[in-house]
C-alpha cells in the first residue's frame, strides 16, 4: 500500500476513534443544557418578562377599550337627553328614546362593572 493509503487509513481511524469517544460527551451536555433551560422556562426564570409584558399591553388595551366605550355610551345618553328636552315630542318618540336611554346607562353600568 502507498504511503498516502496507509496514513489517511490512521486518520479514518483516529478520527472515528475520536468521534465515538466525545460523541456521547457532548450529547449529554446537550441534554442537560436542554433540561437546565426547559426547567428555568417551566419556573417562569427565564422567558418571564416577555409574558409580563404581553399581559400588561393586553391588560392597558382592555382597559382603553372599556373607557373608550364608556365615553361613547356617555356621549349617546347626553344627545338623547337633549333630544328628550324637546317638548314637542310625540309619545311613541318620547317612549323610544327613554328605552334607548335606558339601554345606554345599562350598558355605562355594565362597562363600568367590567373595569373592576
Amino acid at each position: 500500500m502507498s504511503s498516502y493509503r496507509t496514513n489517511a487509513g490512521e486518520v479514518a481511524t483516529e478520527l472515528r476513534w475520536t468521534f465515538f469517544r466525545f460523541l456521547p460527551i457532548v450529547l449529554a451536555v446537550v441534554v442537560v443544557v436542554f433540561v437546565v433551560g426547559f426547567g428555568l422556562r417551566s419556573v417562569g426564570l427565564v422567558g418571564g418578562t416577555v409574558v409580563e409584558r404581553k399581559v400588561f399591553e393586553a391588560s392597558y388595551q382592555r382597559r382603553s377599550a372599556l373607557a373608550a366605550q364608556i365615553a361613547t355610551d356617555e356621549a349617546v345618553l347626553a344627545e338623547i337627553s337633549r333630544q328628550l328636552a324637546n317638548q314637542r315630542l310625540d309619545d311613541g318618540t318620547r317612549h323610544n328614546l327613554e328605552a334607548q336611554a335606558a339601554a345606554a346607562r345599562v350598558r355605562i353600568t355594565t362597562t363600568k362593572g367590567k373595569q373592576q
